[in-house]
């Protein structure tokens, strides 16, 4: 039997974060596929949903509430992870779709204009990443988690957002709605301003390499 691999699922609908991507095979010590289904379908999916140890759902310039097709087929996904106990990490968009998947609302958190930037978030201690701690993340969206799912903690805030990251009580499931994959292509391709990207980048994949680290 193959060896187990990571699902990278990028859901952008623009510009795919292929450098993310890189970094995140780089930093695995096992096989990660990638698969852009919005953009190119949803044959790779389908292809390489078996045999799974892992999987990262990141950003995407949709709403969980667009209702395309390939929306559904990351849903099915998830939620047969679930059932398997495969861990999932969500990033952004992904943060967003497992909270409403998982029972909690999704939906603008101002006036319905898009917000980019970099901010300090306060992480909760947690086993899968160390002791608490708070530093600058990058992010660029408009929605966010306005309820959190049932049986869900909320394991990070900031000033600007209430719920920055969340993590079941039952599953090996975590989200976090900064971008904590960003990378200096992914900051250039969505033109966000962010003064000091250099800590953005080592804080946010400080934490994201726990989880990739975790699945060994």
């Amino acid at each position: 039997m193959p060896e187990k691999h990571l699902m990278v699922i990028d859901p952008a609908v623009v510009k795919p974060a292929i450098e993310s991507y890189n970094r995140i095979t780089s930093t695995a010590p096992y096989p990660v596929t990638y698969h852009l289904p919005a953009l190119y379908g949803l044959t790779s999916l389908n292809q390489m949903k078996n045999n799974i140890r892992g999987i990262i759902v990141m950003g995407s310039a949709a709403s969980v509430h667009d209702g395309h097709a390939w929306q559904d087929t990351i849903t099915d996904i998830l939620l047969d992870a679930f059932k398997k106990e495969i861990p999932v990490m969500g990033l952004c968009y992904g943060f967003q779709l497992l909270a409403h998947v998982c029972g909690g609302k999704v939906g603008p958190l101002w006036s319905g204009e898009k917000k980019q930037g970099m901010r300090t978030v306060r992480v909760i201690e947690h086993s899968l990443w160390g002791p608490a701690q708070s530093g600058p993340l990058v992010y660029s969206h408009q929605d966010g988690i306005i309820k959190c799912p049932p049986d869900f903690d909320i394991t990070a805030k900031s000033d600007l957002v209430a719920i920055e990251g969340i993590a079941s009580k039952l599953k090996p499931v975590w989200g976090f709605q900064p971008h904590i994959e960003a990378t200096q292509a992914f900051v250039d391709d969505h033109g966000i301003p962010v003064p000091d990207p250099k800590k953005a980048f080592d804080f946010g994949h400080q934490i994201l390499d726990r989880f990739i680290m975790s699945l060994v």
